[in-house]
């Protein structure tokens, strides 16, 4: 009994060095990993690449080492290095989905767009992976470059769905919408983020355009009253915000020259005219224009409104005209009444 436990005593003391020694090496790596962080999220990519790479020496199969450094060669447009460091972190653990998502969005930049969709979706199959949204944006965007509008919108749709907080995702799929003059689905996507107490000037200025090109001016211009007024507004929005605001005033000109013209017009061809018949079709009433013009009637006029389509006689200065002119027509047996015409 007393050997039995000796021996189990002195296999315990043959292990302790080796657990010893592998907690040392964790820690180590671990150091080198967050001091690669710290560098990177710095922009500092030399030293993080530096602290990774002697990471690596020390943890060779450690995969986290491995996806940190392709994201730094990424960062500076070392693609094949950045391929060879994914694919090591894959290799150490084939579930690794962050890796593979990263690896996906590598392909994209290298304008390799099967395998980056390839990547892209093993990464999204992936229940246990916590960065879906993300690898759904890229899906989109490397189906926008391939021309396949339907399928960007529809993984935009998908990235925003799995987080509906990811801004740059929702500010694209509504940038889409505007594109494809669906100006209704992006208004909603913006109020939806406003609503959600999410609000700075890329959604304000994004608001503006809606209403710009929606011809509701004066909300874009309170959009646009929003954009300027937002400390965190920077010159290029400020510089498109300004452009917004000087179309506007051109828009709104022009609309003022038109009404005057318009006005200008009435005023001279006469604001009266004499309504002989009302139809619920165009046809019905350019029939009875055809047989007004044999029986010798000019200057008729078919005028639409709310899907009544009126027959209207001459235009007269005068409501006093107008009624001399009317009697002529009770005359030919024509019977109306006097009307103002837009």
């Amino acid at each position: 009994m007393m050997k039995h436990f000796l021996m189990i005593f002195l296999l315990l003391l043959s292990c302790a060095p080796k657990v010893e020694k592998e907690a040392e090496k964790e820690k180590e790596w671990r150091y080198l990993y967050d001091l690669g962080m710290s560098a990177y999220f710095a922009k500092n990519y030399s030293e993080a690449i530096a602290h990774f790479y002697r990471a690596t020496k020390v943890a060779p199969e450690e995969p986290k080492i491995w996806n940190a450094l392709g994201n730094t060669y990424m960062a500076v447009g070392e693609f094949k290095k950045a391929e060879e460091a994914f694919l090591r972190a894959i290799r150490a653990d084939p579930n690794f989905s962050e890796a593979r998502m990263n690896l996906g969005i590598l392909y994209f930049k290298m304008k390799d767009y099967r395998r980056a969709v390839e990547n892209l979706k093993t990464a999204v199959e992936d229940e246990l992976f916590d960065k879906k949204h993300v690898a759904f944006y890229h899906l989109a965007k490397v189906y926008k470059e391939m021309g396949e509008t339907e399928k960007y919108i529809e993984f935009l749709k998908k990235a925003t769905a799995y987080n509906p907080l990811f801004i740059e995702a929702q500010l694209e799929l509504g940038s889409a919408y505007m594109d494809a003059k669906e100006y209704e689905k992006a208004e909603k996507l913006y109020m939806s983020l406003l609503s959600n107490n999410i609000k700075n000037p890329e959604i304000y200025l994004s608001l503006a355009k809606v209403y710009y090109e929606t011809g509701r001016f004066e909300k874009a211009k309170e959009m646009i009253r929003m954009v300027l007024e937002d400390k965190q507004t920077n010159n290029l929005q400020r510089s498109q915000a300004y452009g917004i605001l000087s179309k506007i005033l051109i828009e709104e000109q022009k609309r003022t020259i038109r009404l005057l013209e318009r006005a200008k017009k009435k005023e001279e061809e006469g604001r009266f005219g004499i309504q002989v018949a009302a139809f619920s079709t165009r046809k019905g009433a350019e029939r009875l224009v055809e047989r007004l013009k044999k029986r010798g009637l000019e200057k008729l006029s078919i005028v639409e409104v709310s899907g009544i389509y009126k027959v209207i006689y001459g235009r007269f200065k005068s409501r006093a005209e107008a009624k001399k002119e009317l009697e002529k027509l009770k005359d030919m047996e024509i019977y109306g009444f006097i009307v103002e015409v837009e």
